[in-house]
């Protein structure tokens, strides 16, 4: 008998909450890279995409969530929020 499949997404993210620094760097090793490895690929200066924590870097966001593989509104949520007038 196989043990049933736990998500235990909720002990890092919190839905509908940005995710925090430790769980973007932790959905990125879970996917065998890093910020370091993404800066020396896109030709960056070393601690350019950490800017995406404390600010809005669309061209860095998306490159994040490529590589985690979901869109960007999921992990920033309050980012890419519609605005409604």
């Amino acid at each position: 008998m196989l043990a049933q499949k736990q998500d235990l997404t909720s002990l890092f993210v919190n839905g509908g909450y940005d995710w925090s620094s430790k769980a973007i760097y932790a959905a990125l090793d879970q996917r065998g890279t890093d910020l370091n490895s993404l800066e020396q690929e896109l030709g960056l200066k070393k601690g350019s995409m950490r800017n995406v924590f404390y600010r809005q870097c669309r061209s860095y966001e998306q490159v994040i969530a490529d590589r985690i593989g979901v869109p960007p509104s999921i992990i920033w949520p309050s980012r890419y929020a519609d605005k409604v007038i």
